[in-house]
């Protein structure tokens, strides 16, 4: 079963996002990319990329807990 706070459960959160949250944090806090080169791939401005990232952030803290929220 998953944890809360597991890094299992902050990516089984992410794939809940809105499209344009998930790919910029799924790009830098899963895959390592800077918000420069984020920026580049999706072809947004850095202060968008940082904005998605810092909403997304937060969206992923406020999720229910998702061991509750999955079955084994």
């Amino acid at each position: 079963m998953l944890q809360p706070g597991s890094f299992q459960c902050s990516l089984l959160r992410a794939f809940e996002l809105p499209k344009a949250y998930r790919d910029v944090f799924l790009l830098k806090d899963i895959q390592g990319y800077t918000l420069a080169e984020i920026a580049g791939i999706l072809k947004i401005s850095i202060d968008t990329a940082l904005q998605r990232l810092k909403r997304a952030r937060r969206e992923v803290g406020l999720l229910e807990n998702c061991a509750a929220e999955r079955p084994e």
